[in-house]
């Protein structure tokens, strides 16, 4: 006998499996019972404490699985010895702690490493945000100034969870605007599109459960992805959209749980989805009752007329759910996005919300509200467009006085990313680790990729940068690009074969 008194409860919620296994898991660790103790058999222990043997059986593998007993064949079950520590002290290794979503991917370590090395002077193209300039700060200086006493006590409160009143009511007079039928019932604020992205994906999708994403996407959609475990079955993503054939023969092979796209200014590729394409992609999500996230964060910046519409648009049974925000026009700090979606979603990732963030920030709503319902945003945004349309522009001309041509430039048809092109064996991090050199920072295709299919890619953002430094930046990564050149032609000019 093990000296110890079990005590079993029968008119308990409890199940009787658990009462045993808790009380014998607080004795093994407070030592009541030493190390390499011999337990009564399942069959003895049953008999003794009046129980079913499958009960004892079920607790006592618990315990196996906690490594706190262990089997011996042939013997009978022994409280598991403690493992000695190898050394007296030891620094936590943090990379073999952590989850492996929570690491960086090999391509992030292998970009963060090479950026450590940024002159000083680099020209940053290598950014997805916009340039904060005096427009911006002029502007919420205005807002902030002109926050009434009632209005700043709201703004240290909790806020609602599904968002300000005044700005989900501008924010459904401004999509009603672009064509949509939405209320605030069909409008959840979140913080910025990332925290919309995680609530879609952690609600919408199992560990394991396959889901379609575009490719080349954003890269935090592939790292949020990767987090939540979910079978990614990338489609190519051109600058005409989806490859449909594709999408479709995916889609017929199985149960998919989402698709991720971005219809409009696509990052990275800069480009806009055809509306014959879109109006295609709703009509075969609702053939296959398959929801789709369209992630619109770029879509207000655009350079052609008129105004493309997103999905949501085409939308007629609510399988489309739309992502937007204003940080990629106004400022990434101002950290607001939005979900439009089904009323009966939106009420199903408020208590997500709840536990993730209690909301968006009070003050952060506010300065938004301010924003659309003054008109100030839409004059805001006009401006910025026409510095956008020059900057692009500049980067348009400038890529085609500097570069080879042999670099393809796939202008942004809207939103801030251009799109190059390198032939097939030229890889895409030798460039940007060249570029850096030479004092301008790119971003590698493949981080934008769920394979190898931008290995040969480049990504440049000139809305993140001056106008003026725009060209000599575009001048550097040519440079960059003729080194890299010429280190492949010496490479192929030494070439030996041994016969």
């Amino acid at each position: 006998m093990i000296g110890l008194k079990v005590s079993i409860e029968r008119n308990t919620n409890v199940p009787l499996f658990k009462q045993l296994t808790e009380q014998l898991r607080a004795a093994i660790l407070r030592r009541d019972i030493p190390e390499g103790t011999r337990l009564p058999s399942e069959r003895e222990m049953a008999r003794l404490l009046k129980l079913n043997r499958s009960v004892v059986i079920k607790a006592y593998n618990e315990l196996k699985l906690d490594a706190l007993l262990d089997s011996k064949s042939g013997s009978g079950t022994y409280v598991a010895a403690v493992t000695p520590l190898k050394k007296e002290f030891g620094m936590i290794s943090w990379s073999d702690q952590l989850s492996t979503w929570a690491t960086s991917s090999s391509g992030e370590a292998r970009w963060s490493s090479l950026a450590k090395g940024r002159p000083a002077d680099c020209i940053r193209l290598d950014t997805g945000v916009p340039e904060v300039r005096t427009d911006q700060m002029t502007l919420l200086k205005k807002i902030l100034e002109g926050l009434t006493q009632e209005e700043l006590d709201e703004s240290l409160q909790y806020p609602s969870l599904r968002g300000n009143p005044e700005l989900l009511k501008y924010l459904s007079i401004r999509l009603n605007g672009s064509g949509m039928k939405v209320s605030a019932k069909n409008l959840l604020v979140t913080i910025g599109t990332e925290e919309a992205i995680y609530l879609l994906f952690s609600a919408l999708a199992r560990p394991g459960e396959a889901v379609i994403i575009e490719n080349p996407t954003y890269l935090n959609v592939i790292k949020i992805s990767r987090m939540f475990q979910h079978r990614v079955l990338p489609v190519n993503r051109f600058s005409e959209g989806f490859d449909m054939a594709t999408l479709e023969n995916t889609l017929q092979r199985g149960s998919v749980k989402y698709i991720y796209t971005m219809s409009c200014s696509h990052n990275p590729t800069g480009a806009n989805m055809p509306e014959r394409k879109k109006e295609s992609l709703v009509r075969l999500a609702e053939k296959y009752s398959v929801p789709v996230i369209d992630d619109t964060v770029f879509s207000e910046i655009q350079y052609q007329s008129p105004m493309p519409r997103t999905l949501k648009y085409y939308d007629t049974h609510n399988c489309v759910i739309e992502i937007g925000g204003i940080s990629k026009s106004y400022a990434p700090g101002l950290r607001i996005g939005w979900i439009v979606a089904d009323e009966a979603l939106i009420e199903k990732l408020i208590e997500p919300m709840r536990m993730i963030s209690l909301g968006v920030p009070n003050l952060s709503q506010l300065v938004a509200a301010k924003l659309l319902s003054s008109g100030e945003y839409d004059a805001y945004l006009e401006r910025y467009i026409k510095l956008s349309l020059r900057k692009c522009e500049k980067t348009r001309m400038a890529c085609y006085r500097y570069l080879p041509q042999y670099v393809k430039v796939n202008e942004a048809q809207g939103g801030n990313f251009f799109w190059l092109e390198l032939p097939d064996s030229m890889d895409c991090w030798k460039v940007a680790e060249e570029s850096l050199k030479e004092g301008v920072a790119v971003s590698p295709g493949s981080l934008f990729t769920f394979d190898s299919s931008g290995k040969n890619y480049l990504r440049l953002n000139p809305l993140g940068v001056p106008e003026e430094e725009i060209e000599k930046g575009i001048e550097r990564l040519s440079k960059a690009i003729a080194t890299v050149a010429a280190h492949y032609r010496k490479e192929e000019q030494s070439l030996s074969v041994i016969v």
